[in-house]
């Protein structure tokens, strides 16, 4: 059985805090990637794990910022 959000968020070593998506911990991942790509979302099928380090992204851009993770969301759907 694939490990859940919840599991790698209650992970004591990765020190992890949900800042959104509370309701979605159960997922289970089947998937982890690490991209910097602008637009990741072709790629994607839904239940991956995407990491990123934003140094692409305008991380103080908040309204850039929700757009981009909105449609990390809807990726696979």
């Amino acid at each position: 059985m694939p490990p859940t959000l919840a599991s790698l968020v209650h992970h004591s070593a990765l020190k992890l805090t949900v800042r959104a998506g509370e309701d979605h911990l159960d997922v289970p991942v089947r998937w982890v990637h690490a991209s910097e790509l602008a637009d990741p979302v072709p790629y994607m099928e839904g239940g991956e794990l995407l990491l990123i380090t934003a140094l692409k992204l305008d991380a103080e851009d908040a309204k850039a910022m929700r757009r981009y993770v909105k449609r990390l969301v809807g990726a696979g759907s």
